[in-house]
């Protein structure tokens, strides 16, 4: 099969590159091209293949935290160090269609669509690790243990599958974490992100209120999208909002705390909670002038906490439940996230670009492996 990879023009030979293309990501040049893949192969008699699963991915997106894996990548072919390989292959969504399984595998069946299960922090099997299933998922062919896929319905279509893993089972675990109650006012930064739309979008099922904060304008389509959530636009950098007059909170969710929490902490009611993902400057080529992440507050800020008895509560992924829960209550007719564009192998470079480079967009970009 064809599959797209970030290339080493200097290990990988020409005639093994198709459709080769440059892209800058903040000031790393990105070379991405095609290559060809064979189906491994998979031995059904092997003891040690018993609880894994050959999987064949249809199609797969990427999050904000292969955006580092793939400028790192980058970087070492760049540079040309002894470390860096021919090909690297990047994504952690997919869905993908069972096409091998092992002889301990019951609940699964070849055909069945599956997408991934990243559930962390307690292990299910002992030798499997917990966490992100995969940073290789345009890789297009894994092999992957048993517990670490879970079936979906037919009525999620692969394009939504293919985005859903990581953004629905983190925010699941985040709401679950915060014990929300129904009269509690609830905020929601960075809320173009991915993760912060399956927030607000979980959130606004179950009937709360929720103020989304930004940076960016939004188009009356991508109000409704999110509506009744009161959308409010801050200034890019801004050093303080208490300029803004937002009021105060029961619950934040904030998927970026160094950007974030130095803010966030005095906009908490008394008992209030504070609940992170996850950080912006995953690598240093990605801190920008306006980033506010001044570590002088940090007494301030613990002062605050303590004596409003607030809660600060970091989130990594979250359980099975969590996604089986997200997949229970998943309603094709109110998508938890949007769409923003589906592209085939041969468009790596608008992939790429349209996912890391272009910040209007709104919702996941998509590529399909499927003729």
């Amino acid at each position: 099969m064809k599959a797209l990879a970030i290339v080493n023009t200097e290990l990988l030979p020409e005639e093994c590159i198709k459709n080769k293309e440059e892209i800058d990501i903040l000031g790393t040049t990105v070379t991405s091209g095609v290559v060809d893949i064979t189906k491994p192969s998979f031995d059904i008699k092997n003891p040690q293949n018993d609880d894994f699963v050959l999987i064949h991915v249809d199609a797969f997106s990427c999050n904000y935290r292969d955006k580092a894996l793939i400028v790192k990548a980058a970087i070492k072919m760049n540079s040309k160090e002894t470390s860096a390989r021919p090909v690297n292959f990047f994504g952690s969504d997919f869905v993908g269609t069972i096409t091998e399984i092992g002889a301990g595998v019951t609940d699964l069946k070849i055909g069945m669509r599956v997408i991934p299960n990243c559930y962390y922090p307690y292990k299910e099997y002992e030798g499997v690790a917990t966490g992100v299933v995969t940073n290789e998922a345009s890789k297009g062919w894994l092999k992957l243990h048993k517990s670490k896929v879970l079936a979906i319905p037919d009525y999620m279509n692969d394009y939504v599958a293919a985005s859903f893993s990581i953004g629905a089972q983190t925010s699941s675990s985040m709401i679950r974490r915060c014990n929300i109650k129904s009269t509690d006012k609830i905020l929601v930064t960075s809320s173009r992100s991915n993760t912060s739309m399956f927030i607000i979008k979980s959130l606004l099922t179950e009937g709360y209120d929720v103020t989304a904060l930004t940076t960016t304008d939004w188009s009356k389509e991508e109000l409704d999208f999110v509506f009744p959530a009161k959308v409010i636009k801050i200034e890019r950098g801004l050093k303080s909002w208490e300029e803004m007059d937002l009021g105060k909170f029961d619950v934040i969710f904030d998927p970026f705390y160094d950007l974030n929490l130095l803010n966030c902490i005095p906009h908490l009611n008394f008992n209030g909670r504070y609940i992170t993902c996850g950080f912006k400057n995953q690598h240093s080529s990605f801190e920008e002038k306006m980033d506010d992440v001044r570590s002088n507050k940090f007494n301030l800020l613990m002062l605050q906490a303590m004596i409003n008895n607030l809660y600060i509560i970091g989130n990594c992924i979250g359980t099975t439940e969590d996604l089986r829960l997200a997949i229970s209550k998943y309603n094709p007719n109110n998508n938890p996230i949007q769409i923003a564009k589906i592209v085939d192998v041969y468009h790596g470079a608008e992939f790429l670009d349209s996912t890391y480079n272009m910040q209007s967009r709104f919702g996941k970009v998509v590529m399909t492996y499927k003729d």
